[in-house]
């Protein structure tokens, strides 16, 4: 019970960091990305850091 209480006091830039919030700020296109997709690897390798788990990808698209 008194843990919701400091939940109350933290700023909404803290919140984002907490498990559950994206903490991304781009807009991430949800693809999919791979080989016979309409997005390619490449394309999937140049979105933000922050968009790569958010979005449908192939296990192509990682290095072996």
């Amino acid at each position: 019970m008194n843990d919701m209480k400091n939940l109350k006091n933290l700023r909404r830039e803290n919140l984002k960091l907490i498990n559950g919030g994206t903490g991304c700020d781009e807009n991430c296109p949800v693809g999919p990305y791979g080989l016979g997709f309409p997005r390619s690897c490449a394309d999937f390798q140049a979105l933000p850091k922050c968009c790569e788990i958010y979005v449908k990808v192939s296990m192509d698209c990682f290095p072996q």
